[in-house]
């Protein structure tokens, strides 16, 4: 028997393409159709498997609850009995804390009344004291009186740093005025002594103005344009009253 080669060829090439057409079309579609259903069981199983844990689960925890609900109401008489005697004894404790408040408040109450009792005695004293302070000051001749308020003044001047001195000084610069205020008017001999010695001590070409105010008893206000500086009776009273004030009852 002779062997055809190109017979035997073809026939190869076409067992080939059969072999790949099944491959393709049969073969592996059947095996992704077989693999998905054996994956779908699987999964079938196992979340069957799962509903049946949680029932036992569930099971255990019913008969944990019934079996501890004896506990549980003996352990809720319990508490709300201690919660009674709790409840009893802190209302026990807040009538006596109340009761404690009043007495405390009752003598908070009476320290202030003493305190402001002694502060009304004290502002009385200092205002008796300034009575007597400007009638005695009034005895006093206004040149004794005028000198001595003026030596305190320049003292306090020439003692003042330099920087603070400095600052007094340029708020008279360029026009501005040094009003000097007294409790009576001063002679005209006193007012030049005053405008002399006190450009020698704050500003040699300052303008010096005078002014009277009755209410500061005895002694001086210098009145800067920008700034106070009081050594008066009455500014010495106004301290006190203040100190008075500040160590007297909270009102």
């Amino acid at each position: 028997m002779r062997l055809e080669w190109s017979t035997l060829t073809l026939q190869l090439v076409n067992f080939a393409i059969l072999v790949w057409l099944l491959q393709r079309f049969l073969y592996r579609p059947v095996l992704r159709t077989i693999d998905a259903r054996r994956a779908a069981l699987l999964g079938q199983q196992a979340q069957a498997a799962s509903e049946a844990e949680a029932a036992k689960r569930q099971l255990a925890d019913l008969e944990a609850q019934r079996a501890g609900l004896a506990g549980e109401r003996a352990a809720a008489l319990a508490r709300t009995e201690e919660e009674g005697r709790a409840l009893l004894a802190a209302r026990q404790a807040q009538a006596q804390r109340e009761a404690q408040g009043l007495l405390e408040e009752g003598r908070r109450t009476l320290a202030r009344e003493r305190e402001l009792a002694q502060e009304e005695l004290r502002s009385a004293a200092l205002d008796l004291a300034a009575d007597i302070a400007s009638r005695v000051l009034a005895q006093i001749p206004e040149p004794l009186r005028v000198q001595a308020w003026l030596e305190r003044i320049e003292g306090h001047l020439t003692a003042l740093p330099r920087e603070e001195l400095r600052e007094l000084s340029d708020q008279l610069s360029g026009g501005g005025t040094l009003r000097v205020v007294t409790a009576a008017p001063l002679a005209a001999g006193a007012q030049e002594q005053w405008r002399a010695r006190l450009r020698a001590a704050a500003a040699p070409e300052a303008s010096v103005a005078f002014d009277t105010e009755p209410g500061l008893i005895a002694g001086a206000e210098l009145r800067f344009p920008h700034a106070r500086l009081g050594f008066s009776v009455q500014g010495a009273i106004a301290a006190l009253q203040q100190e008075v004030r500040s160590h007297g009852p909270d009102r």
